[in-house]
């Protein structure tokens, strides 16, 4: 099975996430902090539930060190949700299938 969702690295952030015509979803990840599995898990969960045409990713801090510096992520995981090119939302933690519907339904 293909990985889902796909991981981010810095040379394509720029191109892959802010110039992304698409609302954008990027979940900010470290490894070791089982939280991060369970936000896939529900990010999967709405995907299959929903119709919105949304991208997700998925971005391993130590890997995205500059990145994660950028958006002054300090906590994992952290998700931001990219309208062409700018932080339209963003929520801490893992969240639920339906925090993240209300979260996302004006983005879509």
């Amino acid at each position: 099975m293909k990985e889902w969702p796909r991981e981010i690295t810095p040379s394509s952030f720029d191109a892959e996430v802010l110039a992304c015509p698409k609302p954008v979803v990027v979940a900010f990840l470290k490894a070791g902090v089982a939280s991060g599995d369970i936000l896939i898990a529900v990010f999967r969960r709405f995907a299959s539930e929903t119709k919105a045409d949304l991208i997700f990713f998925r971005a391993d801090v130590e890997r995205c060190t500059e990145i994660a510096h950028r958006y002054r992520i300090r906590k994992f995981p952290m998700t931001l949700v990219f309208v062409k090119g700018k932080v339209a939302a963003h929520f801490f933690g893992v969240a639920s299938t339906q925090k993240i519907r209300r979260l996302l339904e004006g983005l879509y």
